[in-house]
């Protein structure tokens, strides 16, 4: 800093000997003006002279430029001087001022300095005579003429676009503002399949067409961008979005394009403002592009699939999203993990490389909050992002793993479902308090489900079993006047809720719903006994320990049990299993505990 003041001290010290030495310079100069007054008159007209050439240069050379001056500054272009005016040149400094100041107010006013009143008004009728060239015979002059007027509804009104770009139509009209929009929306995949596609499938760059009307093709995909990026009428976002989705096979003819085109496609599916049909119909968009090859400078003879960038950022967007999750974003999430699970079913060889990378990466984060055991590591495994990750490969493995007769049509993702499980129940582990026990109930959840799809058997009794033999649940539950918690949207249990007969309340309702869940798809499976035996003698043990605050929330749990034993066809299974029924009620009885006997007479 003390270098910087020097130098500055330096730079003002040679500034003000430059200006003596201009100021003496000056001096001289005005007493050579004196002794050549005459010589002053005949110097101003020849300037003015050459001054007329340069702007006739200009004209030819720039005529836009001059046309804009010729708007701004007319006494510029009109620079003439008289015999009395070069008399009084030099010494009208009050009219300096007053054009300076002139010129501050026409600039704030103009903004910009772009006139429009040389434009052409698009009118109801010019359009109506348009798109009927454009039915007829698909006329394609009559579809510049559209999508330049397009290009002036979308652009015209934004400053910086109006400086960059040159605009051939105005539109007054809002309602001729609208059509035309929409009619250019409408026509531009029309008239470009009529032009570039001899037959359904084919692709435009290959057309003897595509180099006359590549720029056409390019400009108004441009303009199409751009006002994705600006609508925020919902209607008018659906609709161009639809529009949008049918020029698919020329979006991809570009290279950078298709990138641009479905970074808004992912805004629109994941932005929390847009509307369900809006996201469903995004998606559908990213669902075409993935279908399709795209056209890079690096490889001309083949193009370069889609589908890798739509899985990759896809997902990534989802998780993106989905880290602030509460009661209102939770619906629009659920339906962006549905939606993102139907986009990797397209390809499984390309979905299981995605899906590889990301549970690796699940599992990286696991492993480093084992080893360093600090708060930044487990916040890094306890968070929404986290857990809706499981939960989104939990839902592509059991869509697309479920069991099948021909083992050559097994998909390579099935080989993913025992890692995933693995990192599912290590995070389920990592902190085994009462605080998480929401966490923990939503990947028990996740995981039975992929169980139930893929009938792939995943352990998960004995950490329902862990919840009802902790101190918990043990201790006496204090009176609480709290609400009750909604599970679906925490994953840590407020302080204030321990030990409280809301948080008990709601943990047993919960153990019920997860060893339905566990338990249910071997109901009429040979295992099934073996199964259920060890739940039932934890849930008895449980019984025997609890206080009597919590007896019908265990009623309901052991009327799980003995449905459980009615649905069970295995009739051995099921002798073994009343026998040990019938035990644990005779146990009950003793201890007191007689209304449960009347669940197994």
């Amino acid at each position: 800093m003390e270098l910087d003041t020097e130098e500055d001290e330096d730079e003002k010290d040679e500034s003000e000997k430059d200006d003596d030495d201009s100021a003496s310079d000056d001096a001289s100069n005005s007493d050579d003006d004196d002794e050549e007054g005459g010589d002053s008159k005949e110097k101003l007209k020849r300037d003015a002279e050459r001054h007329k050439q340069e702007m006739e240069e200009l004209k030819k050379r720039d005529p836009e430029f001059y046309k804009y001056l010729s708007k701004e500054d007319a006494e510029l272009l009109d620079f003439d001087m008289s015999d009395e005016e070069a008399g009084d040149a030099g010494s009208d400094a009050e009219e300096q001022e007053d054009d300076e100041s002139a010129e501050e107010e026409s600039d704030a006013d103009d903004m910009g300095g772009f006139d429009d009143a040389d434009l052409t008004t698009v009118t109801a009728s010019m359009l109506a005579s348009w798109v009927a060239q454009i039915e007829k015979k698909g006329d394609i002059k009559a579809a510049r003429r559209l999508f330049a007027a397009f290009k002036s509804a979308t652009k015209m009104n934004d400053e910086e676009e109006r400086e960059k770009h040159n605009f051939v139509y105005k539109i007054v009209d809002p309602e001729v503002f609208n059509k035309v929009l929409t009619s250019a929306m409408h026509y531009a995949p029309i008239v470009f399949d009529r032009h570039l596609k001899s037959k359904p499938g084919a692709n435009p760059r290959k057309s003897k067409s595509w180099s006359h009307l590549q720029s056409m093709v390019k400009s108004y995909l441009h303009n199409m961008l751009y006002l994705l990026k600006s609508l925020t009428d919902v209607n008018m976002q659906y609709l161009a979005v639809q529009e949008a989705e049918k020029c698919t096979a020329y979006w991809v003819c570009f290279e950078r394009l298709p990138k641009d085109y479905l970074k808004v496609l992912l805004n629109m599916y994941s932005s929390m403002g847009s509307s369900d049909n809006v996201r469903i119909q995004s998606f559908l968009a990213i669902r075409s592009l993935a279908s399709t090859s795209h056209h890079t400078s690096q490889k001309k003879d083949k193009d370069e699939p889609m589908l890798d960038l739509c899985l990759k950022y896809t997902y990534l967007e989802f998780v993106r999203t989905c880290k602030n999750t509460n009661a209102h974003t939770l619906p629009s999430i659920n339906l962006m993990r549905n939606l993102a699970v139907d986009l990797f079913g397209l390809d499984h060889d390309a979905s299981y490389q995605q899906a590889f990378v990301y549970i690796r990466q699940l599992a990286v984060h696991l492993r480093g909050a084992m080893q360093t055991r600090s708060d930044e590591t487990y916040k890094a495994v306890y968070n929404w992002q986290y857990i809706h990750c499981i939960d989104f490969w939990t839902n592509v493995l059991a869509t697309y793993c479920q069991p099948s007769d021909d083992t050559d049509q097994e998909s390579p993702l099935k080989s993913l479902i025992y890692p995933l499980s693995q990192v599912a129940l290590g995070a389920v582990r990592l902190i085994p308090t009462a605080q998480y026990y929401p966490l923990r109930f939503h990947i028990l959840k996740s995981l039975a489900s992929l169980s139930r799809a893929t009938k792939a058997y995943i352990t998960l009794v004995p950490y329902i079993l862990e919840v009802l033999n902790s101190t918990e649940l043990q201790n006496k539950a204090k009176p609480s006047t709290a609400k009750a918690l909604d599970w679906d949207v925490i994953l840590r249990a407020p302080k204030t809720y321990l030990h409280g007969r809301v948080y008990q309340d709601g943990i047993i309702e919960q153990v019920v719903a997860a060893m339905d869940l566990a338990l249910s798809p071997y109901y009429h499976d040979l295992s099934f006994p073996e199964l259920a035996i060890p739940a039932i003698v934890g849930v008895s043990a449980a019984l025997l320990d609890l206080c009597a605050c919590l007896t019908y929330f265990f009623f309901l749990l052991c009327s799980q049990i003995k449905r459980f034993v009615k649905k069970s066809g295995n009739v051995k299974g099921n002798g073994k299993l009343l026998k040990l029924v019938h035990t644990v009620r005779r146990r009950e009885i003793k201890g007191g505990l007689g209304a449960f006997a009347l669940l197994f007479a």
